[in-house]
């Protein structure tokens, strides 16, 4: 039996500097999976032959989530106000726990050879258990290598650990609650059924190419989520060039969800002393010559 569809979203564009970015959730169908309550699809950009080097135009406060940034191509560089650096490239990610809060900078790497000339990245917000919004922030840099990577059965791909657990494999990503994030690549006229586990909720996330989950073709940066009902999520290829697919949700979020701007606590209350904090000036200030 295979899990019901409740939402397919196509998402909706919005411009980050010169990027062009697919703002796929929270929306008016879906405020959160599991504890993930924000995704944005940073569409494949042309970098510049010479990148910038930060100035800080767009570095910006968190607190009360972690960041996880994923790369599909090209390369990608932190600084934050805790004085960590890091940089990856394809395969890679950038994980922080703003916890009581940051201020991080994030951008397309400098001075590496990137993959095709081309830029292609996702963010994920994972909102954090109420105790551990208050906790001091934390960051880990993650080479694409660092990653379990399990080969599917009946030669239908790959699935890399992300985040959380599958089986006896796990991510090297910190969670504080029940968790998951599966990187599927789905080669060419194949499938994939992945058996859920009761209790979660799950989406997945099509970056390009068109697949079939579930009978429903979803691609070119769409979202689908599922009801709570049991079942299977089928995975289906027909295009004769490998596919991929995001699979991500946990255990559901049971505190109040108040966002505002960069911030995700639990009460009107804790978004005032965000920003009272913030403005204050105890999230720190980034030094850019590390």
């Amino acid at each position: 039996m295979q899990k019901p569809v409740a939402t397919q979203y196509g998402g909706t564009n919005a411009r980050v500097g010169e990027m062009l970015v697919n703002r796929v959730m929270p929306n008016r169908y879906i405020e959160a999976v599991g504890p993930f309550v924000f995704l944005d699809h940073i569409y494949p950009y042309t970098l510049p032959q010479q990148p910038a080097a930060p100035d800080g135009a767009y570095a910006h406060p968190h607190r009360g989530i972690a960041t996880f940034s994923y790369v599909f191509s090209g390369a990608l560089e932190h600084y934050d106000s805790k004085g960590h650096h890091g940089k990856v490239t394809a395969g890679g990610a950038q994980w922080m726990k703003a916890g009581k809060g940051i201020v991080h900078d994030e951008f397309p790497g400098r001075g590496t050879a990137q993959e095709n000339g081309i830029f292609h990245s996702l963010q994920f917000w994972i909102n954090l258990p109420t105790v551990v919004k208050e906790e001091a922030p934390e960051y880990l840099n993650i080479n694409d290598e660092a990653f379990t990577k399990v080969m599917l059965p009946s030669d239908a791909g790959t699935m890399k650990v992300l985040i959380g657990m599958c089986g006896d494999h796990a991510s090297p990503v910190k969670t504080f609650s029940p968790q998951f994030l599966y990187h599927y690549r789905i080669n060419p006229k194949s499938s994939y059924t992945l058996e859920t586990r009761p209790g979660l909720e799950y989406a997945a996330f099509v970056p390009t190419q068109e697949v079939m989950i579930n009978g429903i073709a979803t691609g070119n940066s769409e979202i689908v989520s599922f009801g709570l009902e049991a079942g299977d999520i089928v995975i289906s290829n027909p295009q004769i060039t490998a596919a991929d697919v995001m699979v991500f949700g946990g255990a559901p979020y049971t505190d109040p969800i108040v966002a505002e701007g960069p911030f995700v606590m639990t009460s009107r209350a804790g978004i005032a002393t965000a920003y009272r904090d913030f403005f204050n000036g105890e999230y720190g200030t980034i030094n850019y010559e590390q």
